[in-house]
């Protein structure tokens, strides 16, 4: 009742507050800065890679990244494009194309306060379908739709470059592989050649045929396993279920080789030495030449659904919430004010020994 009492009395005096810090409030959020916000929508698409159509194993590649939680942000590639979108160079990059040291007014060149006021601007979100959303805010609705539409640029060149890098180092590798095969399958003729002048026609059975042919399969097969090993390894590292169950598979089929017995035939060796590099050409030179076509590819590795236009309404200050908020806690503050006034009278009225001992110690006089 005291309370509801003292509220009453200081009622005028409550009102006038609230309306004083309302008004103000009123006054500063006409006075902050319009904020503008642009969105953009991207849709990442699924990619094979290198190995995509040949490999037994392909499906299961595509789902690896090094940094997992590939599922939960739509596959391996959006996880990749996010990593580019945080990142400095991304940053860096839209932060000297727009002049933004100059927007944010860093004086002093600070290339690590501009970055911290670009972020406190960026909004990255994914949303459960996999598709990737990126917001600007901006004091200026042209430059804030710029900047989110060149964000995706920014994305598209450095994904480019990557992947060019990638598909270069496998190009350069699976080349190496040819190269060295189509080297050994020569000199497998050469010897065949040879032998078939010094002993005339060489006559093989059916079984010595089909034995090397066995066998030929097999080390095609291992040679196959040993570059998708090295591929994956390069692209995803050796700790995922794909790996290790390639790395098992190579195993088993190391195991079946061993098990043939070394045969001295010389016709069946020589036939052997040229069946194994053209087997293991027919499967090297598709991945080579799709390695090329990666490494010509300049196509945007991104979709844009919706392209980032500038706002027709400010994003910030927000007036409405910013007026509300300000009279609420100025009421509440009123009537914690208010409270305690009363406290202090109770106090007063029923302790007023220690009352006055009170303000004796905070040094005050006490009235008569």
């Amino acid at each position: 009742m005291e309370y509801l009492v003292a509220i009453l009395r200081w009622k005028k005096h409550i009102a006038i507050f609230v309306v004083a810090a309302t008004v103000v409030s009123i006054v500063v959020s006409f006075l902050l800065p319009k904020w503008y916000r642009s969105d953009v929508t991207l849709l990442p698409p699924r990619t094979q890679g290198l190995l995509g159509g040949l490999s037994p194993f392909a499906a299961l590649l595509k789902d690896f990244t090094p940094t997992g939680s590939a599922a939960r942000m739509g596959g391996s590639g959006s996880v990749n494009y996010l990593a580019i979108l945080k990142s400095r160079r991304a940053w860096e990059q839209i932060i000297r194309r727009y002049d933004l040291m100059t927007v944010y007014d860093i004086d002093d060149g600070s290339m690590e306060k501009t970055l911290k006021e670009f972020e406190s601007n960026l909004n990255i979100e994914v949303s459960e379908d996999g598709s990737i959303d990126v917001g600007i805010l901006d004091r200026d609705s042209l430059r804030a739709a710029a900047m989110a539409n060149g964000m995706v640029e920014t994305l598209n060149a450095i994904a480019i470059e990557l992947g060019t890098t990638e598909a270069r180092s496998n190009r350069e590798f699976l080349g190496k592989r040819v190269a060295d095969t189509r080297t050994e399958l020569a000199a497998a003729e050469d010897a065949l050649k040879r032998y078939q002048e010094q002993k005339g026609v060489i006559i093989l059975s059916d079984d010595a045929k089909s034995t090397a042919a066995a066998i030929g399969e097999l080390f095609a097969k291992k040679v196959r396993l040993d570059v998708e090993l090295s591929v994956l390894q390069k692209t995803t590292g050796g700790e995922n279920a794909a790996y290790k169950q390639l790395l098992l598979e190579q195993q088993e089929t190391q195991r079946k080789l061993s098990t043939f017995p070394e045969i001295g035939i010389t016709s069946f060796r020589l036939y052997r030495d040229v069946l194994i590099p053209q087997k293991v050409l027919e499967f090297l030179i598709p991945m080579y030449e799709q390695a090329r076509l990666e490494e010509q590819k300049d196509i945007p590795v991104v979709i844009v659904l919706d392209k980032a236009v500038p706002a027709e309404k400010k994003a910030r200050p927000r007036r409405l919430i910013i007026v509300a908020s300000s009279a609420l806690s100025s009421l509440i503050l009123a009537l914690m004010a208010v409270a305690a006034v009363v406290r202090k009278e109770q106090f007063k009225h029923d302790s007023p020994d220690k009352f006055v001992l009170l303000r004796s110690a905070m040094g005050r006089r006490v009235r008569s």
